[in-house]
């Protein structure tokens, strides 16, 4: 059975990369440079001076991260995601003794400069509360520090739906988009004046609504 199990994991793990429309180690650049102008990142209204780092302080996956310093505010677009269910996700350390809060967010539209943007998601990580929440609703956890832990956002375009889950814990289900917008347009980690912390290994994949899809489920159920 324990075999049989095994063989299973494998193959769910290798579906999954193969799967993935987009993901993202940081692991090709090199430690110490900024991110904006590499693997399709941008700065907030084509801000230059709204970068990050990438790092070899932490690492989910060796040998890189991306720090998000006080003053990050960087972007990667998305294109033609419109309808279906998708799953995008990262994993994220909060060092002990962080300060302020960070936010990983999702937009439904961006454009550079554009007054008609949309915030989706804007999920807080309140190093002074130790708590996780989204600022558009849906449940909190308790931050964890000094550990990797993953987040996922499970987006069901066509319900206009979105179902937030952080560290093997479902936060809720709540509305995707106030204006029914169906379309995923953008990924934003924004530092908000706050210490430092680090994504590695995101991932933007199909869902097919099965619960949490990616690497927490499956160390889960070990």
């Amino acid at each position: 059975m324990k075999a049989f199990f095994c063989m299973a994991v494998c193959l769910i793990l290798t579906a999954g990369a193969a799967w993935a429309d987009w993901s993202e180690n940081f692991d090709s650049y090199t430690a110490g440079a900024g991110i904006i102008g590499q693997g399709g990142w941008e700065g907030w209204d084509e801000n230059p001076g709204v970068d990050a780092l990438v790092s070899s302080e932490y690492s989910q996956s060796p040998a890189n991260s991306i720090k998000i310093i006080q003053t990050t505010d960087i972007i990667h677009q998305f294109t033609d995601y419109t309808t279906g269910i998708w799953s995008i996700s990262g994993y994220n350390y909060v060092p002990a003794g962080s300060v302020g809060t960070q936010y990983f967010i999702l937009m439904s539209q961006y454009a550079h400069g554009s007054s008609e943007n949309e915030w989706s998601l804007q999920f807080r990580f309140n190093s002074n509360t130790g708590v996780v929440s989204a600022t558009e609703g849906g449940g909190s956890a308790t931050l964890v520090f000094d550990q990797w832990v993953m987040t996922e956002v499970v987006i069901n375009l066509d319900d206009n739906t979105q179902t937030i889950f952080y560290n093997g814990i479902e936060l809720g289900t709540i509305a995707w988009s106030q204006n029914g917008t169906k379309n995923l347009a953008a990924l934003d980690l924004f530092g908000n004046n706050a210490t430092p912390i680090y994504w590695d290994d995101l991932l933007l994949e199909p869902s097919y609504a099965f619960g949490q899809t990616t690497w927490g489920r499956i160390k889960a159920s070990w």
